[in-house]
């Protein structure tokens, strides 16, 4: 501000840090309550997992005739059940891929994209050394760019490139397996399990027009097939899961109603304020499983409810949880390895071994990630190179007013 005089007067505003502490012991009283609440949520969840232990098929039952309005697993061991560690073979090859991307980019020179994959092989109980990589593909033709659907042309999106990395990752997951495994003569006796980051249930594809979607799961389901015939089993890995697709069914054993349907439930009527399912919704199956499970051991398999595994066929996800020491991880395996003990205990030990390797998380997946994402020095170093071939050959550089004045800030 200026003075009558002209002179200028600096006024220096505090932050009131008063008003600010009273604020922050609300926030903190608000979490320590939530906290112990969430306690007695969790410990809620444990009796009624231990409450059905003398009758799994009861619950298995009522969990058949539900109709819910959250998903809800479907147990296929019973659901008290745990399994221990199995022993790792001897010798054991792992193989994984990763991808990332670089999306098409309509205020740069050219509309293209890139996808980078990074695989890993590590072969134990060997001298081999681990093998990796990464390869990169750049696409720029008018199919790879254009989509059409019913009758309508749109330019790739974010999702469909996504899709189409993972494809090609999975496609690369069958590659790496085959050539560890056609290495040597001896190669040929060492088993091989394929990791992948992730849920192999695309969630995203559900409600998408059936074409879409076939096409989306195309190549992901081509690698599967593959994989099941050179009898390879694969996983894909979830770290830190959020999910309570085990918790609900459990809150479906709560429900007095026989069958369970929520849409027309009694308790959703007059003064009540708690629903019978109330006291555990919320806990997540990893805060359930911390409590129940030891190092090493899994849980119960589980079929996921999610609707896009209707198009998986023999496919379709069976999920369980595992204690690696350092968390509780969520484990998929498509449902023949499933049906098949002595490759379900393979993908048991194997993820235990890589957490244990990898120090709460799978090694293999570590590394391939950091084969295959493209830093942020590297896009800029792609566009470079995209704007310095179109100047050498001549061609006309349009990048947009947009992204110029961006590069004007950054600068």
């Amino acid at each position: 501000m200026y003075t009558g005089t002209g002179h200028k007067t600096t006024i220096i505003v505090l932050l009131n840090l008063g008003a600010v502490k009273k604020q922050i012991d609300v926030m903190v009283q608000n979490r320590k309550a939530l906290t112990n609440d969430y306690a007695e949520r969790v410990e809620r969840a444990v009796r009624e997992w231990r409450r059905w232990a003398s009758d799994p098929d009861a619950l298995s039952d009522k969990i058949a005739k539900a109709r819910t309005s959250w998903l809800v697993a479907r147990p296929i061991e019973e659901i008290t059940a745990v399994g221990s560690l199995p022993s790792r073979p001897g010798t054991l090859t792992v193989v994984a891929t990763d991808g990332s991307q670089i999306f098409p980019d309509r205020n740069e020179v050219a509309s293209c994209f890139l996808i980078n994959l990074g695989y890993v092989s590590m072969t134990y109980g060997t001298c081999d050394r681990p093998e990796m990589g990464s390869e990169p593909e750049l696409f720029f033709e008018d199919e790879d760019l254009y989509q059409d659907w019913s009758g309508h042309r749109a330019i790739i999106t974010r999702e469909q490139v996504g899709h189409r990395r993972m494809a090609m990752e999975f496609t690369r997951l069958v590659k790496l397996a085959e050539m560890s495994g056609d290495k040597d003569q001896r190669s040929k006796d060492i088993p091989i399990v394929a990791m992948s980051d992730g849920t192999l249930i695309l969630w995203m594809l559900e409600g998408k027009p059936p074409a879409l979607r076939r096409e989306m799961l195309r190549g992901f389901l081509g690698s599967m097939d593959q994989l099941r015939k050179n009898r390879t089993p694969v996983c894909g890995y979830i770290s830190s899961p959020g999910g309570s697709d085990v918790v609900n069914p459990l809150r479906v054993g709560m429900c007095p109603e026989t069958p369970t349907v929520c849409d027309r439930c009694p308790w959703m009527t007059g003064e009540r304020t708690e629903l019978p399912c109330d006291p555990i919704n919320g806990v997540t199956d990893a805060a359930l499983y911390w409590r129940l499970l030891e190092p090493g051991e899994r849980s119960a398999l589980f079929e996921s409810a999610s609707k896009i595994l209707d198009d998986y066929g023999p496919h379709s996800i069976v999920f369980f949880y595992v204690h690696t020491g350092q968390e509780i991880g969520r484990v998929e395996v498509p449902l023949w390895v499933a049906q098949d003990e002595d490759l379900l205990n393979l993908i048991h030990a194997a993820v235990i071994d890589q957490c244990r390797k990898g120090r709460g998380y799978p090694v293999v997946l570590s590394e391939s990630h950091e084969q295959a994402v493209v830093k942020g020095t590297e896009r800029e170093l792609f566009y470079s190179m995209l704007r310095d071939a179109y100047v050498k050959n001549r061609m006309q550089v349009g990048v947009s007013v947009k992204q110029l004045k961006k590069k004007i800030v950054d600068v």
